[in-house]
């Protein structure tokens, strides 16, 4: 929000709902993670323009539950034991929590979703809070340096072209080396060997941008 305010970004926002989703509490069988918990204590959305969107869960719409309920019989194992929470909007791209990788706190890593052909996930961030911290990082990148501030066909995306960014996760880049998100990311089954040979080579961009970081 202070990145938002700084840099005069169009954001719409809605008031967070009576009773808002609760830490652990059940969403069609999955428990909630507490980050977001935490968020939709504070607001019931977030959306900005053509870009980043948090669904809106206010008291007046659902669309936490109605985007969970809208993939969940389409997706295969095990892209449907995820929970979404949001996305690029206009794609087709959804950010979602892995609630059977929480840790102890109950805290759950962050994956963006692509169902365009053969679905796929890609990890980019240990927790809610790492996630919204590499938005966050994202708009200041952007905003702080001229010529991609002045041509928004000239900035990367989010979370692909800025791999440095998404790398400063430590946390995270551990659980890949351990190979915690394996079962999930790797399903040759369903999968080309050209996605798989992607995800290989996104594993492989974080782990570079860490070793250039020190």
């Amino acid at each position: 929000m202070e990145a938002i305010r700084k840099y005069e970004l169009h954001v719409r926002t809605s008031p967070p709902a009576a009773c808002a989703q609760r830490a652990g509490e059940p969403l069609l069988g999955r428990p909630f993670d507490p980050m977001l918990a935490a968020f939709y204590n504070r607001l019931g959305g977030l959306s900005f323009h053509l870009d980043l969107y948090i669904a809106t869960s206010d008291g007046q719409m659902d669309e936490l539950l109605l985007e969970n309920e809208g993939v969940q019989p389409y997706w295969p194992e095990p892209f449907r034991t995820l929970l979404v929470f949001g996305g690029q909007e206009a794609l087709a791209y959804r950010y979602a929590t892995v609630p059977n990788m929480a840790d102890a706190q109950g805290f759950q890593p962050v994956v963006e979703v692509d169902p365009y052909e053969d679905i796929y996930a890609l990890p980019i961030a240990s927790n809610v809070d790492r996630f919204f911290d590499a938005y966050t990082r994202y708009l200041e990148f952007i905003y702080e340096t001229p010529e991609l501030r002045d041509d928004p066909d000239a900035r990367p995306t989010f979370p692909r072209g800025v791999p440095e960014i998404i790398a400063a996760d430590r946390t995270l880049l551990g659980m890949l080396a351990e190979g915690r998100f394996d079962p999930l990311m790797f399903q040759p089954e369903i999968q080309t060997e050209e996605t798989l040979e992607y995800l290989r080579g996104w594993v492989a961009k974080l782990r570079a941008a860490s070793q250039k970081a020190g």
